[in-house]
């Protein structure tokens, strides 16, 4: 849970900031760019998907319209929030890596 703080400096972060710009981080303190490590984002979306799945096998006991809807409506709830808590949670910050325009071979300019 202390996984919160910036590489360089060891300034805190909020987390808050965490969750709402997960791919573009500026560090508080010495204004570096991070964003949430490859890792934490593939926890998060695995951990939300395995949510949504126990949702929709939960919530498939509803008949008539429910019975459709209601699986697929939880899914997506539950899918977000999961996700969100495991981000908010265990994510670990990185530096963003600089790419140059160049770097990418079909640029469409």
């Amino acid at each position: 849970m202390g996984n919160h703080v910036c590489p360089l400096c060891f300034a805190k972060v909020p987390r808050t900031l965490i969750l709402t710009k997960t791919l573009e981080v500026n560090c508080p303190a010495c204004h570096a760019e991070l964003e949430v490590s490859r890792g934490s984002r593939v926890l998060a979306s695995f951990v939300g998907i395995l949510a949504a799945f126990v949702a929709v096998h939960l919530g498939g006991q509803a008949s008539g319209t429910a019975g459709w809807t209601l699986p697929i409506v939880a899914a997506v709830v539950s899918f977000g929030v999961c996700s969100a808590l495991v981000l908010i949670l265990f994510s670990e910050l990185a530096v963003r890596p600089k790419i140059s325009p160049t770097a990418f071979p079909h640029i469409h300019a």
